[in-house]
């Protein structure tokens, strides 16, 4: 990238860089939403990959605060075409929560390795994953729904928990093939 004098990135490189970011959240998201499509539901549950693949791109690019709220107004947008709630739009919620989660533990927390292998994706894709969860159930189903706090502990035990385990492995296992591949 250029750099002035000072250590910044001159303007051309910023553009560079910021559209290479969108380019990756975007390609991210697209096939979080493409495996979401044709992935058959488990056990009743359909993983939702498109938390997953904003969790990987806020991982990778590390985004602030309007940026993470962005990938996830954009994840829930996505999310709102494959849902099967009845209410639809409360990922518009949900994600942008669960984007600023994984954003903030990607920023801030200090790195959790064994060796010279890094946890972190895992843990901050799971954190990321059980926020937009219950934030989601909390509001589908006390809020929305008016359903029985029974029903939110079913819902958060079959199918927020291990939803999150999912995405916390998938984003774990392709964390450093894709940041050797795009090199940040």
């Amino acid at each position: 990238m250029n750099k002035s004098p000072a250590g910044t990135r001159t303007g051309a490189a910023t553009v560079a860089g910021r559209t290479r970011e969108i380019a990756v959240v975007a390609v991210l998201i697209a096939i979080g939403a493409v495996l979401r499509m044709f992935t058959p539901n488990v056990a009743g549950i359909t993983p939702n990959f498109v938390i997953a693949m904003y969790c990987l791109s806020i991982l990778l690019i590390r985004p602030g605060v309007s940026g993470a709220l962005g990938i996830g107004i954009v994840g829930g947008a996505v999310c709102m075409l494959f849902s099967k709630s009845p209410i639809p739009y409360l990922n518009l919620i949900s994600e942008p929560a669960g984007a600023l989660a994984c954003a903030i533990l990607a920023r801030y927390m200090p790195e959790l390795a064994v060796g010279n292998y890094a946890f972190k994706p895992a843990v901050a894709t799971v954190i990321g994953t059980l926020v937009s969860g219950l934030t989601y159930i909390t509001l589908n189903f006390t809020v929305a729904l008016n359903m029985p706090f029974a029903a939110w502990v079913t819902a958060l035990v079959s199918v927020v928990i291990p939803v999150a385990v999912i995405n916390a492995v998938l984003a774990q296992i392709l964390y450093l093939p894709a940041k050797r591949i795009l090199r940040f």
